[in-house]
């Protein structure tokens, strides 16, 4: 499988190279731990003469989180999106890692390290942060706080905008499934700008309470279905913890086509359909488990009916 991304640079993450990208997120021995008051003015916390792409990087690379976000905000501030009084904790745009792995984002990143999001940016801005800003990945367009994706079968298809750079994410999720003599991972890659923003913590926290629920009850490893599967981490659970067959259903096609990748980059060989669907219209025979994991916006009365209708065993998630 490549591992090169559109953009030619090795964005996607592989069982090959997931160690050395887990190895990548440690700081050196030199690296200098800087906090920034969040709640005051950066300009008069730091000389904006001084704040370039060098400014407190260490020879490893590296730079501080608060650098990086005051570096940006420097830009947001001299292009008019911020207030020139503008505050780390006020201001800043949604910072997503590129790749993610362990319980917080690292303190000290490196090149092609975030993805911006903001509703306000522009494409003279996004240039400018790919351009000036060494660990800017790539710059969005959007408000993180709604739906990306599709609802349902009645809403349209939302995008954020790319605006510049690379937006291929990838995040590892840690499992309770042991394989031998450590954990299982599970490795989800997408295009941000065409999937909703959920954080990895978020998604492990979905995984540990299917396991928990699955460790408590009497459910048989036979037919499960992911009845809004998205990129795909539960069905892809349900598979390494046992299940003899999974159903991956989304009403997204853009979900679908990146859940396909997925399935291969986790090596997953077992027993899966996949169907493009509204899970109201999801025709199947009787399976063991149904898991719902929707968007909080969604009315999913109808859906547990026919969760309920066709499954032994119901998750809500």
């Amino acid at each position: 499988m490549t591992q090169n991304c559109f953009c030619g640079k090795n964005c996607i993450t592989t069982k090959e190279n997931i160690a050395d990208k887990i190895a990548d997120l440690n700081p050196c021995e030199k690296c200098e731990d800087i906090t920034i008051k969040k709640f005051s003015p950066i300009n008069e916390l730091i000389d904006f003469n001084k704040l370039d792409s060098d400014y407190k990087k260490c020879e490893c690379g590296k730079r501080p989180i608060d650098i990086v976000m005051s570096h940006i905000l420097k830009i947001m501030i001299e292009e008019e999106i911020v207030p020139q009084n503008a505050t780390l904790r006020r201001h800043s745009p949604i910072p997503l890692p590129s790749f993610y792995y362990s319980t917080q984002m690292a303190q000290f990143i490196g090149k092609d390290s975030v993805i911006l999001i903001h509703p306000d940016f522009n494409k003279k801005v996004a240039e400018r942060l790919n351009n000036e800003v060494d660990e800017v990945k790539g710059v969005l367009k959007g408000n993180p706080q709604e739906v990306n994706g599709m609802i349902n079968k009645d809403s349209p298809i939302k995008n954020f905008e790319l605006l510049s750079g690379c937006d291929k994410r990838s995040d590892v999720m840690r499992t309770l499934i042991k394989n031998e003599a450590e954990l299982e991972k599970i490795i989800i890659n997408k295009n941000q700008h065409q999937h909703h923003i959920e954080v990895a913590p978020t998604t492990e926290e979905k995984l540990i309470k299917l396991h928990n629920y699955l460790e408590n009850s009497n459910v048989k490893k036979g037919i499960a279905i992911d009845g809004m599967c998205g990129n795909g981490s539960i069905g892809i659970y349900l598979l390494k913890y046992g299940f003899e067959k999974v159903i991956f259903n989304d009403i997204y096609s853009e979900a679908i086509e990146n859940l396909k990748f997925n399935l291969e980059v986790n090596e997953i060989l077992g027993n899966y359909e996949i169907y493009n669907k509204a899970f109201e219209d999801l025709e199947v025979e009787k399976c063991d488990l149904c898991v719902i994991d929707s968007y909080p916006q969604t009315d999913i009365e109808e859906i547990i009916k026919k969760a309920e209708k066709i499954a032994d065993n119901v998750l809500i998630i």
